[in-house]
């Protein structure tokens, strides 16, 4: 039941995020079907665009301040602010997209701009 109530309150704040919030980037024509950045290079492989840390605390305040916390202290999920899988892309990502524990997967709730954004405020706190 508890996990239930958290997923409820988690997607409760996800889909609550306000439009403004929503950068134009994820609305724009040029972002691919998984969400990335394409880039017309030879190098073909999708590029992450950098995150704003400005909108990322509005992000994280929307939604995700519900499980970890203010400030990325910790609470129902763990603590974000000086966590270690902040430095390591893969990990960060791997996290959000298929979820772990009782955080659900992300991928498709959010724009990777969007968390690319939260990921940018969240590397700013100590």
């Amino acid at each position: 039941m508890r996990n239930v109530l958290i997923s409820i309150a988690l997607w409760t704040g996800l889909l609550g995020i306000p439009a403004h919030l929503i950068s134009n980037d994820a609305r724009a024509g040029d972002v691919g079907s998984q969400g990335t950045a394409q880039d017309s290079s030879t190098d073909t492989r999708p590029k992450r665009s950098s995150g704003d840390s400005n909108r990322g605390e509005e992000l994280y305040q929307a939604s995700c301040i519900v499980c970890h916390g203010a400030r990325a202290s910790g609470g129902i999920g763990p603590r974000l602010a000086n966590n270690p899988v902040l430095s390591n892309d893969q990990a960060f990502w791997k996290i959000v997209y298929e979820g772990r524990h009782v955080m659900p997967p992300l991928k498709g709730a959010v724009t990777e701009q969007q968390m690319a954004d939260i990921q940018a405020w969240l590397k700013t706190l100590r």
